[in-house]
């Protein structure tokens, strides 16, 4: 006799039938699997460090949606791999996480072989952690973490559906994207995750010129920028703006490219550049006068290299 697979099954009749196949044992995986769960789908887990896909006195079943949450360039290795060993076939439909791969690119060679292929991306940061952290490295243990996560659904028409049904059951909110419009989507998720991650780390790094240890000044940073977090939720944007750029203070901001150019030139470059999307904001917001804006605008013309 076999055993099945999908052994999160619930005694009692599950809330839901779809069975659901998670690959990768990454933090993106790891938090779908404790969703799911708690949604009351049947999930199984598979990575390649968890040794056969199908192991010795088990059945070989196909799920009914697979989600591949592995590295962005491993998304069409994976897929295959689980198509041609039956964990996915003609009844099923895979979904990839990599939010600017194209499903019908990264996912070609398993068309005509699965019921669909599509993308559910959750608009999040996740993160591994030490082993020395208290967690499994994938953040909070809470089933609910993914409730009000916008979810980037693109794919055929059963990678959509499979897409929103996933979405629809962990609480998220749907974005239904077509795939050319996929890396405008994740380039806007890098902009407000990895590269506020780099200019802290930058930030951090001119406050240590200044005596203060770079531990102390992340963690002051961190501070700092939830603090805008906390004032964008109240009072939203443009108004959350704050600064020499949003008061229109010229003087300011030509004191800082003076000193920041002393240090690094690029890191210069990195505050000009960011600074004038500041002043379109700051035009927006509307808290300083037009002709002051317009000399912090001269001061970053005359900067350009």
């Amino acid at each position: 006799m076999t055993a099945s697979l999908f052994t999160d099954e619930p005694a009692s009749p599950p809330e839901r039938t779809t069975r659901v196949l998670i690959v990768g044992a990454g933090p993106v995986g790891q938090t779908f699997e404790r969703a799911l769960q708690h949604a009351g789908y049947p999930v199984r887990t598979w990575s390649r460090s968890h040794g056969q896909l199908f192991p010795e006195g088990t059945a070989q079943q196909c799920a009914d949606i697979v989600i591949l949450a592995v590295r962005d360039d491993a998304v069409s290795q994976a897929a295959e791999y689980i198509t041609s060993h039956g964990a996915a076939g003609a009844s099923s439909v895979v979904l990839h996480c990599a939010g600017s791969r194209p499903p019908s690119q990264v996912l070609a060679s398993i068309i005509g072989k699965v019921r669909g292929i599509g993308l559910l991306h959750p608009l999040r940061s996740f993160v591994h952690r030490d082993k020395s952290d208290d967690s499994d490295g994938s953040g909070p243990h809470s089933e609910q973490e993914l409730r009000g996560t916008v979810m980037a659904i693109a794919g055929d028409g059963a990678g959509m559906l499979a897409g929103q049904e996933l979405c629809a059951a962990l609480g998220g909110t749907p974005l239904l994207l077509s795939e050319d419009r996929l890396p405008i989507y994740h380039a806007a998720a890098v902009m407000a995750a990895g590269h506020v991650a780099t200019l802290l780390d930058v930030a951090s790094q001119l406050l240590a010129r200044v005596g203060l240890p770079r531990q102390v000044g992340q963690r002051a940073l961190t501070d700092l920028t939830q603090s805008v977090l906390r004032n964008i939720e109240e009072v939203g944007l443009p108004q959350a703006l704050t600064g020499p750029i949003a008061r229109g203070d010229a003087m300011t901001v030509a004191a800082h490219l003076d000193a920041i150019s002393r240090v690094s030139c690029q890191v210069a470059d990195v505050y000009r550049i960011i600074a004038e999307s500041s002043l379109d904001v700051a035009y927006r917001k509307g808290a300083a006068d037009d002709s002051t804006l317009a000399a912090v605008g001269d001061v970053l013309q005359s900067r350009r290299v």
